[in-house]
């Protein structure tokens, strides 16, 4: 491996349910998710690796799916098409709820 693509994407899709088809699509193209971080209900990063020539199948999965990537997406270029290569996709969500707000539960002692 070598090198990190870095992807950028918004979508209106339920944050979930966006989750969820990033996950599967990933899957269904032979690839696996390393990490995924959530940001509130704002926005989710999640590192994946893949092989480099299934990124323009993942690409058109995407899109078709809902999760615009930014214009400037480029595949791997000048890769062994068999090599795995790793990408970050941070997701934007775009919605009008509040704040996703999550209880910390109290630790006795503090």
């Amino acid at each position: 491996m070598s090198g990190i693509l870095m992807l950028s994407a918004v979508t209106r899709r339920e944050r979930k349910d966006a989750t969820s088809y990033v996950f599967d699509t990933v899957n269904r193209l032979g690839g696996w998710i390393d990490d995924v971080q959530m940001y509130s209900n704002i926005m989710n990063t999640v590192r994946l690796t893949l092989r480099a020539d299934a990124y323009p199948a993942l690409f058109t999965a995407l899109s078709e799916g809902g999760i615009v990537l930014d214009d400037e997406v480029r595949g791997p270029s000048g890769s062994d098409p068999a090599a795995e290569l790793m990408a970050t996709l941070q997701i934007t969500f775009i919605h009008d709820e509040p704040d996703l707000k999550r209880e910390v539960p109290a630790v006795p002692g503090y």
